[in-house]
């Protein structure tokens, strides 16, 4: 009896190959695009941080991607309006908020949110933190934050507590009807050491191109895995006479 090797994939498996390997290329090739576009944030946010700041009234007229993470200054002072505590903020494992609070800046007819970094949260969800701010005038450094879609909320994104709003996520329209008055386009996140400033806690890049790279080489291992996989499982040993053929008399 011989043994030989044959071919036979089995056709569950197949479908099963056939079903979720394109997935898993196609989640490699976005998380490879996502590195590509990463790299190319982090090169625009290398050279904006290289850059000194400028004043925000030189630039307000400037829009689009080129200004994210500009670094910008402010001279004026703090408005004692309503306070925005954005919900659901959490740092180093402990739930909070991230502050921002109207400043009023020379040069500018709008008012300008800045973010002023994380705060604690209460054990109380009905008791928002107390916060000591500058209310003289001050010279405040940040940088432009970056517009973005804003995150999907189920339930109510603006909520009045006593004289402050918190929310779920900023948006400048909707907190410009609250204030009863237009705010500026961009908010400014200030720098750390900048007057007002909490628990400084600005993240400009969620993740890093190296971190996505690694996702995408992640999920083509996963596909060759499994096309590996199907091929060593579908080669069976199988065992059969052997032919006469192989001992045939030669003469």
């Amino acid at each position: 009896m011989k043994r030989r090797l044959q071919f036979e994939p089995s056709w569950r498996l197949s479908l099963f190959v056939a079903a979720f390997l394109p997935l898993v290329l196609a989640l490699s090739l976005w998380q490879w695009s996502r590195a590509e576009a990463v790299a190319d944030a982090e090169a625009h946010l290398a050279q904006m941080q290289a850059l000194p700041p400028r004043p925000l009234a030189e630039v307000a007229a400037e829009a689009g991607t080129a200004v994210d993470y500009l670094p910008v200054s402010l001279e004026g002072h703090f408005l004692p309006a309503a306070r925005i505590w954005l919900d659901n903020r959490t740092r180093r494992g402990r739930a909070g908020y991230e502050l921002f609070v109207p400043f009023s800046a020379e040069d500018l007819q709008r008012p300008v949110l800045v973010n002023l970094g994380w705060v604690a949260g209460d054990v109380d969800r009905s008791v928002l933190p107390e916060v000591q701010l500058p209310f003289t005038r001050v010279v405040l450094t940040g940088q432009l934050a970056p517009k973005r879609p804003p995150p999907a909320v189920f339930g109510p994104v603006l909520e009045q507590m006593q004289d402050d709003f918190r929310v779920q996520r900023v948006e400048l329209e909707g907190l410009a009807e609250a204030f009863g008055q237009p705010l500026f386009g961009r908010v400014v996140v200030a720098d750390p050491d900048a007057p007002g400033v909490q628990s400084w806690n600005f993240r400009p890049l969620r993740l890093t191109s190296a971190r996505h790279r690694g996702y995408a080489l992640q999920w083509l291992g996963l596909g060759l895995v499994l096309v590996v996989g199907w091929c060593v499982v579908s080669f069976r040993r199988t065992t059969g006479p052997i032919g006469d053929d192989e001992h045939a008399d030669p003469t």
